[in-house]
C-alpha cells in the first residue's frame, strides 16, 4: 500500500477537478491509502469560514 500524504492544494484539486486514470495507477504502484494530517484539516476550516476563499460559480 501506498500512503499519499494530502495537502489543501491537492485536496481543493480534487474536489473541484475530476481526476482520471486512478485505477491506473493503482495497477501500476498498488492500492493508495490517502493521509491528511491534523493541520491539513484546520487549514480547510479556516477557509471554509472565509467568504473571501469561499467558491464562486463559475461564468459561461
Amino acid at each position: 500500500m501506498v500512503k499519499v500524504i494530502c495537502d489543501s492544494s491537492f485536496l481543493v484539486l480534487v474536489a473541484s477537478t475530476r481526476i482520471k486514470n486512478i485505477p491506473n495507477v493503482e495497477t501500476e504502484i498498488g492500492t493508495l491509502e490517502y493521509v491528511v494530517p491534523n493541520m491539513v484539516v484546520r487549514e480547510l476550516e479556516k477557509l471554509a469560514l472565509d467568504d473571501k476563499k469561499k467558491a464562486r460559480p463559475k461564468m459561461r
